[in-house]
């Protein structure tokens, strides 16, 4: 996977093989506040033509982290 982050969003692309398929694969990071964030992946067995989304996930930070 490559790509950048610009502001709130990361754009993500890459390859990987589906059931014995390439595929071609995105992920989307979107900050949605402080302590929210979202996850999307999209796949793509069409050479990029067409996208398929997956999976997502909505992540919220419960404490502080560290040690």
């Amino acid at each position: 996977m490559s790509g950048p982050f610009d502001g709130d969003r990361g754009d993500f692309h890459g390859e990987d093989t589906y059931d014995g398929r390439p595929v071609r694969v995105h992920f989307t990071w979107f900050r949605l506040g402080p302590d929210t964030a979202r996850w999307e992946q999209e796949f793509s067995g069409d050479d990029g033509r067409s996208w398929e989304l997956n999976w997502t996930m909505d992540l919220t930070r419960t404490g502080r982290g560290g040690a």
